[in-house]
Parts: structure tokens; C-alpha cells; sequence
């Protein structure tokens, strides 16, 4: 690839040498990237779904992370057609993929369609992309091919895969992101929710023995654009990770302990959460505990 040439030393209306497309930019990383490429002058395209529109709440905070002239927002029908993503790279020379699985995600098709066909098309429309100097994507750490978790299955075929297309391809992968922005979709907000639905009782899936690393994601975009600056990460995989571990019980006593709620909490075997996933709305209370936030992926990653 050839060299990129940066200059981080100005602000908003100054020219860094980025023009960047950004692949999930509506993400909790994805903002938090594209806000540190454009204070300092970069110009960033965020390619986003067709169900989603400029006025979505997630766009619309998008807005004000850049001047005019600095941000531009493509709609494309189809993230997984390698056509459309070779327009919405056709200009820039830099490209991150940040597309990831939402914690909501039920069936493999959908987890595979993040994972898997959307970084196959963007791999192959920068290897055919003439300006694109540097590629970017966005893995996650722990994949592995025989994980008990489909994201992570999933997430490291779409690894293989890349690199096959891409050899020059600098592959990020952190371990769970945390945030002060978004909190739908994190283990804090469940807590949360079922502080106020449930009296102060936290319902845990029996286990949470796994240990995580929470890494913040500034630190995140932070090491992208270091990755971006140093040649020499071309064709590296690094894993991001923060500076401790905890498992997830450790970290509800925390909640519990910052809140000043005496601790309360009820173990459900996995298998019993499997169940009440799979009742019909009216069989069961449980399938209203599990309805928003104890997804299948969700309640295995955290036994």
C-alpha cells in the first residue's frame, strides 16, 4: 500500500490527509473514531443501512462531530454488495470496518451477515480501490472458531477471510468496549433495568464465571489512529484489551456497591433461561424477564 501522509496538529477546518470510510459509524466505537478523525481535520463518509435514516437518533449525533464539508452520510440498500461498497470508498484512503453483530441479534444468518459477508465485500471493494492506502478492521477478541458464542465464531471467520482478500490488512481486535454514551446494549444497562422492573433484583445466568477485560473506547479509537500513523502496523493484528479483569459477578457487586443497593441477587441456570426464552408472552413472567435483555448470545456469554 502506499504511504499515508497525516497531519494531526490542527483542528476542524484544517486538512489531515484522511479521507476516511467508516463502516459502522452509527457503533459506540464507530462515533467515538469518527469524532477523533474530524477534530483534527479529516474527512469521514459513514455508509449506513437502509433502515436507518439521517434523522435517526444515531446519526443525528454524528451531525455535530464535524464542520460542513467534513462528514458525509451514504445510504446504501445492501452493506453486504461489494458495488455499493466500492462507492462508498471510491474517494477516501483510508477504510474501517466496524461493523459488528448487535447483542440481539436470535439467528446465525443475521450474526453471519455482519461478521462474515459485509467484511467480505468491503475487503474486496478495497482490494479493487485504487486511492485506499490503509484498511482497518474491527475483529474482536477471544474469536476463535470453536467459541461456545456465535459472535465470536463468526467474528473470526470474517477474520480469515479479510486477510485472505486483504493481506495488508490491520486487524483491531478489543476486548468488551465500555462507553458513558450508549448503554442499551451492555451488561450495566440490564442491571439497570432490572434495579427499577424487579424491586432491586438483579437475575443473573448461574455461572458468570467468565472473565472480562473492559476496555474504554476512547482508548479503542486511540489505537486506531496510532495503527493509522505507523506503517509498520500494516498486516498486524493487535488485541486491546484494558487494564483489568473481572468476571461478571464481580462487576454487578460493583454496580451494587457504587448504587449503595443492598445486593440481591437470583441464579438461573442456562438451561432454565433457554426455556423461558422460548415461551410464548402470556405462558410465563420469565419470558417477560427475558424478553429485552437475556438473548441467547447475551445469557452465553455471560454463563
Amino acid at each position: 500500500m502506499k504511504r499515508l501522509h497525516i497531519y494531526d496538529q490542527g483542528h476542524r477546518n484544517s486538512i489531515s490527509g484522511i479521507t476516511c470510510t467508516l463502516f459502522g459509524g452509527t457503533s459506540t466505537l464507530g462515533q467515538t473514531l469518527g469524532s477523533s478523525m474530524t477534530k483534527m481535520g479529516s474527512q469521514c463518509i459513514y455508509p449506513y443501512r437502509s433502515s436507518g435514516s439521517i434523522w435517526d437518533n444515531r446519526i443525528k449525533e454524528l451531525k455535530t462531530t464535524a464542520d460542513l464539508g467534513y462528514k458525509q452520510f451514504i445510504r446504501l440498500q445492501d452493506m453486504s454488495s461489494e458495488r455499493e461498497c466500492a462507492y462508498a470508498i471510491r474517494d477516501s484512503n483510508v477504510v474501517v470496518s466496524a461493523v459488528g453483530s448487535k447483542v440481539y441479534f436470535k439467528k446465525e444468518k443475521e450474526f453471519e451477515d455482519a461478521n462474515i459477508n459485509v467484511p467480505i465485500a468491503i475487503a474486496k471493494a478495497v482490494k479493487n480501490a485504487p486511492n485506499v492506502k490503509r484498511f482497518v478492521y474491527v475483529s474482536a477478541a477471544g474469536a476463535d472458531p470453536n467459541s461456545s458464542s456465535i459472535r465470536l465464531r463468526t467474528k473470526w471467520i470474517g477474520e480469515q477471510e479479510v486477510k485472505a482478500i486483504c493481506p495488508d490488512v490491520t486487524i483491531v481486535r478489543p476486548t468488551y468496549i465500555i462507553n458513558l454514551l450508549h448503554q442499551n446494549p451492555t451488561i450495566s444497562a440490564k442491571w439497570g433495568m432490572h434495579m427499577k422492573m424487579f424491586n432491586r433484583m438483579n437475575w443473573c445466568i448461574e455461572g458468570m464465571d467468565a472473565k472480562v477485560q473492559p476496555v474504554y473506547v476512547a482508548d479503542v479509537a486511540l489505537a486506531i489512529m496510532n495503527i493509522l500513523k505507523d506503517e509498520d502496523t500494516i498486516g498486524q493484528t493487535y488485541d486491546l484489551g484494558g487494564p483489568h479483569q473481572y468476571t461478571y459477578q464481580e462487576i454487578y457487586e460493583m454496580f451494587f456497591d457504587i448504587t449503595q443497593i443492598k445486593p440481591y441477587t437470583t441464579m438461573v441456570p442456562l438451561e432454565s433461561a433457554y426455556e423461558y426464552y422460548h415461551y410464548k408472552w402470556w405462558q410465563s413472567f420469565y419470558r417477560q424477564l427475558f424478553r429485552v435483555w437475556l438473548y441467547p448470545e447475551f445469557m452465553t456469554v455471560e454463563s
